[in-house]
């Protein structure tokens, strides 16, 4: 998309503004005309509203003149381009406009059309050159301030005195307020987390621009898309802001964040943690936000915590023991006494316990094959259910009523494991358990009395509906998280599966 360069006119002679405004076909040539003024503080109290890059201003006027216009433009804005207008008599003020570093100047009576587009083209092409170098800097900034947080800066040889090297080393040395978020961010069953990206990436430079507006106290901000997954935000706050209000200004800034988001996110709000006035340097805490990240998933959507506040969420675990426990002798008792051990971790907000749970669990399913990528959820409710699920499986597995040969519980435990695989067939279960397709194909069909496609699809479904049921996914979410590659065909073995459509099925549920 091509913006236009916004322009400013100046004359205290209407007819001489009107002639201006009527010589250049503003438009076409990539430019428009903001505001028309007819005397300097007019064009002042414009300029200050609506930020023209260039301003075309007659000289001589009163009570300010066109000079002590563009001095006082050009202390406002430094980037802006001045074209003043001259006659004859006022050649010495233009030898005076000179002085400007951003000023030009064309004879009154020799200004044409051509003439005119001719000194505006040369000022585009300035502003473009300029604007690209300023883009340029700010992107090799970002990826040193990104190889800073993670460990990774170094110093370039014979390059010590580099404008950017001083910015990092200032950030380096000095004490940046830091907020760090994931979108979509979910845990995995190897305790691992999984997160998406914003489809449009120059969005956070619109972010950027508005939070910088609306912040006296911030003198500078970044956003990075950090390679390691999330984004980490850096900001340079007022050195006079006490600890107290650095924590409020990042609230706020984080409030502006999420804000913006909602407007071009679809996939819910992040929690968003927060970090300023800490005395260890920047890499180090922003690895220890990374860690202190899982804290997150005990919040609701859109919460803001403190970096202090996840850090003192650990502690010895009880449930790792209970787990270890029931997984020797499975047992429904010991089950039940799980699902409630495991409540607790939400109602307590217990991220040790929480990591815990996962570590033992995923410890268990990685012996039966069980894929570690198997995302469990994006919350803690999620992810306690998807727990006791898995803990459940291996029950109904091992009960006296299971007859069923080594090789198909191992199948089924497979299928438990990698549901969420779109991929997931005879062929790769087989692979996986080192046997022929054929044999299991025939063994699965004569034990179970049914096909390992059919148990498979049963067993989404199933998953589907316990997910519809929360009320927390949209269907084309669950159709993902089932193994489905498009909702469309989800919805058609749903209904082949169920009788009914999904939506259906969500409006049943409503109703009930």
């Amino acid at each position: 998309m091509n913006f236009l360069i916004p322009v400013m006119l100046v004359d205290d002679e209407p007819l001489a503004l009107d002639n201006v405004y009527q010589m250049v076909p503003w438009a076409e040539n990539g430019f428009e005309v903001v505001a028309k003024a007819t005397s300097g503080r007019m064009a002042l109290r414009l300029f200050e509203k609506l930020q023209p890059q260039i301003v075309i201003t007659d000289i001589s006027m009163s009570p300010m003149d066109g000079l002590e216009l563009g001095r006082q433009v050009v202390q406002l804005a430094p980037k802006t381009r001045v074209i003043f207008l001259t006659a004859y008599r006022d050649f010495d003020y233009a030898r005076q406009a000179l002085e400007m570093r951003a000023a030009h100047y064309l004879l009154k009576h020799e200004i044409s059309r051509n003439r005119l587009l001719e000194q505006l083209k040369l000022l585009k092409e300035g502003l473009a050159a300029e604007a690209a170098e300023e883009e340029g800097r700010g992107h090799a900034l970002q990826i040193l301030l990104k190889d800073m947080l993670a460990g990774k800066y170094q110093v370039p040889a014979g390059n010590q005195e580099s404008r950017l090297h001083r910015l990092v080393t200032e950030h380096q040395q000095g004490q940046p307020a830091l907020l760090y978020f994931e979108l979509g961010a979910a845990i995995l069953l190897d305790g691992s987390r999984r997160s998406s990206r914003l489809p449009v990436s120059s969005a956070w430079k619109q972010i950027e621009e508005e939070i910088r507006h609306q912040s006296a106290e911030l003198e500078e901000i970044h956003i990075m898309e950090m390679d390691e997954g999330g984004y980490t935000v850096l900001l340079k706050l007022s050195s006079s802001s006490s600890l107290l209000l650095q924590h409020y200004l990042l609230r706020q800034i984080a409030g502006q964040v999420l804000t913006s988001l909602g407007t071009c996110y679809e996939g819910g709000l992040p929690r968003i943690l927060i970090s300023a006035g800490s005395p260890e340097s920047p890499d180090r805490r922003y690895a220890a936000m990374r860690q202190a990240y899982d804290y997150s998933f005990l919040l609701p959507p859109g919460a803001v915590f403190l970096l202090e506040q996840a850090s003192s969420a650990g502690g010895a675990s009880v449930i790792a023991g209970e787990i270890r426990q029931y997984l020797l002798s499975p047992d429904r008792s010991l089950l039940d006494g799980l699902k409630v051990s495991l409540e607790k971790i939400t109602a307590l907000a217990s991220l040790g316990e929480l990591r815990a749970a996962i570590g033992e669990v995923g410890a268990e399913c990685r012996k039966d094959g069980d894929g570690s990528d198997l995302e469990l959820g994006t919350d803690a409710r999620q992810i306690v259910s998807a727990l006791y699920r898995l803990l459940e499986e291996r029950l109904q597995r091992r009960q006296p009523g299971n007859h069923y040969s080594r090789w198909v519980n191992k199948a089924m435990d497979y299928v438990a494991g990698n549901y969420a695989d779109p991929d997931l067939s005879l062929e790769t279960v087989a692979g996986h358990l080192q046997i022929s397709s054929i044999h299991l194909r025939t063994t699965f069909k004569r034990e179970t009395g049914q096909s390992l496609l059919d148990y498979t699809t049963e067993y989404r479904i199933s998953l589907a509906k316990q997910l519809l049921q929360t009320g927390d996914y949209k269907i084309y979410e669950v159709s993902e998280k089932v193994g489905y590659k498009t909702s469309q065909y989800f919805s058609q073995v749903f209904k082949k599966t169920t009788g009914m459509q999904p939506k259906d099925f969500l409006q049943q549920k409503e109703g009930e």
